[in-house]
């Protein structure tokens, strides 16, 4: 909705604040959801790992196409990784230059992040690199092994 032409300069400043709230906690909503996503998408992946390698073993004729499977499940499990490290890294610096935004522009934001400021780094910065790194690691882990 847009304010009338002589409408008062604080309205306008309250509407775009809470543009920039909303799109904020749309961002920050944004990196949950593609945490979780990916990690659904590496138990799946998992999952189907470890059933062609045990179902391959239990019938002899089919133990290297199985293994061959396998490892190609855990290319694809470490491609998924680093793609997921790639848009967390980039879904991070995107919603922290919002932040710093709403931390410059609204008071009550600022004032409510210095409140509750906790030392130490943030949940969405352990889904964003963490759970990839581990996921990663696991992955070649497995592709070595097989």
């Amino acid at each position: 909705m847009t304010q009338p032409v002589g409408a008062p300069r604080p309205l306008q400043q309250t509407a775009a604040h809470a543009r920039l709230w909303e799109y904020f906690l749309h961002e920050e909503n944004m990196i949950m959801q593609r945490g979780n996503l990916f990690l659904v998408t590496q138990s799946l992946q998992l999952v189907a790992y470890t059933a062609i390698l045990s179902t391959g073993r239990e019938i002899e004729h089919q133990a290297d196409s199985s293994v061959l499977t396998a490892r190609i499940i855990a290319a694809f499990g470490i491609a998924l990784a680093i793609i997921w490290l790639y848009v967390g890294h980039r879904q991070i610096r995107y919603t922290s230059a919002l932040r710093g935004r709403l931390v410059a522009l609204v008071p009550d934001v600022a004032e409510t992040h210095a409140a509750i400021r906790i030392r130490g780094p943030k949940a969405a910065v352990f889904i964003a690199y963490t759970i990839p790194v581990l996921a990663g690691s696991l992955w070649a882990l497995l592709l070595a092994v097989s």
